[in-house]
Formats: C-alpha cells, sequence, structure tokens
C-alpha cells in the first residue's frame, strides 16, 4: 500500500452546547443545520462505519481530502460518522476547511441496517437537493456484507440493504462503496430491488487503505454541479483514476461505474447464457473449470471478472458448442452498455468492470446457503448451476 498523505490531526471539541468557532471547525447546537443554499444540486453523504480498524483513514485521508473540496452553494458535503475510539455519532458539515458539528447523538450500530435508514433520512431531511449522493465507508466483501462495527459485531448483508434503503424510500441517484469488491453483479442486482438506486460506484477488487481521493472525485462536481448522476459517477471514476495511476502498487485496483436500471435489465442475457452452461455441464464441466482458474479472480478468488471468464471459455478449442458461444458472446457484449465508465490498473487491464461469484470447494461449502436465497443467483438460475457444478 502507498504511503498515504499526511496531513495534521483535526481535533473536534465539544465543550459547549452553543455554536461558536475555533478554527476551522464550527460547533452547531443539535439539530442546528444552519442556513440552506438555494436549490442546491447535489448532496454528497459519506456514511462513515469507522467503528472498527479502518478509523485511523478516516483522520489521514478521508476527512483531509473532503476539506480540501472547494466550498460551494451547490453541492452539500455530510459525514455521518460512528468511531471506534470514541463513544457516540457525529453528523458533520463540511464546507471546504470548516467543518460543522451539526448534532451529536449517543453510539448508533453503523452494522444494523436501520441506522443505514436513519442516515438517509436525516441527510436528506438537513439537506435536500436534486440529486443525492450516498458513499458506504468501510470494510466490504461483494454480496456477502458491508460496514463492520466493532462494537456491536454487526455487518449489513445486501438483503438487508436493500431493505433498507427501501425503508427510506428515497432515491439514491448514486450508491458508492468506498470499500472492497463490490463491484459484484450479485450485490448490485440485490440493490436494483428497490428501484430507488440509479448508479453504483464501486471497486471490483480491493480498496487500498487511502480509498476514495475525494479531493478529486468532489471539486469535479463543484467545478460543475449541473452533472447529471451518470456523468458523476464517471467523473468519480476519473477522480479515482487521477490519483491512483500515480501509485505503483494501484496495479491491482480497479473502480467501475454501474447503470443499475440496465444492468438488471440485462441478466435475461445472462439467464439464456447459465441455462446453456447447465444444460452443458456433463461433457463441458473441465472447460468450465479451466477458464475459472484463467480468468481474473479478485482478492478472494471466488469473485470472477463476468467478462474475463467469458473471454476464457471462448478461448479454449474443444468449446465448439454453437449454443454456448453465441450465449457467451451475448453475455460478454451485454456487459458494456451497463458498465458506465471504469479503471482498471495495469494487471487488471483484462477486466469488464464486475465480477460475479463462481464459489466451488471450501467457499461453496461455507456460503451456499446464504447465496441461494439471492435474487441473482434465483432469477438468472446461476444457483442452479453452481449446485450442480459443485
Amino acid at each position: 500500500m502507498e504511503k498515504a498523505r499526511v496531513y495534521s490531526r483535526i481535533v473536534l471539541s465539544l465543550f459547549v452546547l452553543a455554536a461558536f468557532v475555533i478554527p476551522s471547525i464550527v460547533i452547531a447546537t443539535p439539530g442546528e443545520a444552519g442556513p440552506l443554499p438555494p436549490s442546491p444540486a447535489w448532496t454528497f453523504v459519506v456514511y462513515v462505519d469507522g467503528d472498527n480498524n479502518l478509523e485511523q483513514y478516516w483522520d489521514a485521508n478521508s476527512l483531509p481530502w473532503l476539506m480540501a473540496v472547494p466550498s460551494s452553494s451547490d453541492v452539500n458535503i455530510v459525514a455521518l460518522l460512528d468511531r471506534r475510539s470514541t463513544t457516540g455519532t457525529q453528523v458533520l458539515k463540511i464546507s471546504g476547511s470548516t467543518v460543522t458539528v451539526v448534532e451529536t447523538l449517543g453510539e448508533m450500530d453503523f452494522g444494523d441496517p436501520a441506522t443505514v435508514t436513519w442516515g438517509i433520512n436525516r441527510a436528506t431531511a438537513l439537506y435536500p437537493s436534486t440529486y443525492f449522493a450516498l458513499t458506504m465507508w468501510n470494510h466490504g466483501w461483494g454480496w456477502e456484507f458491508i460496514c463492520q462495527d466493532v462494537t456491536s459485531g454487526n455487518e449489513i448483508d445486501m438483503m438487508e440493504l436493500q431493505g433498507a434503503i427501501a425503508a427510506s424510500n428515497k432515491n439514491l441517484d448514486i450508491l458508492a462503496f468506498d470499500a472492497c469488491c463490490m463491484g459484484n453483479a450479485e450485490a448490485i442486482y440485490q440493490l436494483a430491488q428497490t428501484n430507488l438506486v440509479s448508479y453504483i460506484v464501486g471497486s471490483e477488487e480491493s480498496v487500498p487503505g487511502d480509498g476514495f481521493p475525494y479531493d478529486k472525485m468532489l471539486t469535479r462536481l463543484v467545478n460543475n454541479p449541473a452533472m447529471t448522476p451518470r456523468e458523476f459517477s464517471a467523473a468519480m471514476v476519473d477522480g479515482w483514476a487521477d490519483y491512483y495511476n500515480k501509485i505503483k502498487s494501484a496495479s491491482i485496483y480497479t473502480l467501475s461505474a454501474i447503470d443499475v436500471v440496465a444492468m438488471k435489465a440485462s441478466t435475461g442475457t445472462f439467464a439464456l447464457w447459465s441455462a446453456k452452461m447447465l444444460e452443458l455441464l456433463p461433457s463441458y464441466k473441465s472447460y468450465y473449470e479451466t477458464a475459472r482458474k484463467q480468468a481474473n479472480k479478485m482478492w478472494g478468488a471466488d469473485f470472477v471478472d463476468l467478462y474475463d471468464y467469458g473471454y476464457h471459455l471462448l478461448g479454449q478449442s474443444g468449446v465448439t458448442d454453437a449454443g454456448l458461444r453465441t450465449a457467451t458472446q451475448n453475455m460478454m457484449s451485454s456487459i458494456g452498455p451497463y458498465v458506465v465508465h471504469m479503471w482498471n490498473g495495469s494487471k487488471m487491464t483484462d477486466c469488464g468492470g464486475i465480477t460475479f461469484w463462481f464459489g466451488v470447494r471450501s467457499y461453496w461449502t461455507t456460503y451456499s446457503a446464504d447465496y441461494v436465497q439471492l435474487n441473482f443467483p434465483i432469477d438468472t438460475g446461476w444457483g442452479n448451476f453452481l449446485t450442480a457444478y459443485n
């Protein structure tokens, strides 16, 4: 991991109940958001689950980078912060170098989906805007979980996150994951069931400790607040590229912007491919296994780049069935329309922007009971394939 930029530590002193100013830091009375600018275009919220071993990166990287974004009446930047080292939760408003503590609350469980619902509702109530973006900041593991909270011992799986978003009944124009392995078909499809998420920004691979370079991502938005959600999701990828292009170890990293509606619509093509794969399994299993071994697998080994898997399947001379070849080509072609934008490190150039789960052996034994309950393996038949495969 590359060395993070060095910033002076920010101390938020909470010694008074009335609002006052300490250099660059404003303490507001609970519930006081201050006057809102007229019709802001965007509210960008970071759900900071720092109640674990990632807390240090909030102070060293994420908060300083958010403070480096120029203040703007068109863009609200808000953080919902839960730390490991202290008890309590803060709602922060970040405007350039000024950080306002809008609310201080008791300890909250950021590994509880109900807290996500609270966060969405509270942020949209305090800072209404034309567009709303939510970034979830923590550990992630594809369809399996997001946001581990050490104090409670809880984490949020994708069915729970789906429920949390649905319970808020708020449109998320962008849902971003400053967390590992969230550029995953099963996770994205599960969240698509809410019909409330338009674009997802996430990495196929692990995300380093530095995380999202918020200054490079959000300065683009401040400079052009008229961006549509599609444009801003792509701009987030470009901001990521600006930072990680200069870091040698970033050769293994990725980031993608996914059109959730288009991805959901493409699953019929995946289902036809899955059915053909299952039909030919008795005679083609060795080819499937060779492609799985050759394709780009992420940190967890069971998350496989979908496009690259198709590429290696078609690359085997023994794969001669015309129906399977056509279905595989169609599956690969369907990826481009929903991967709005992507950046791949130098060792990840074969990646197509999204992973799928190809759990085998111990991975299948451990996780299959949870996996087969997800919408993606049910709706596409991939769960049936993996059951037969294993």
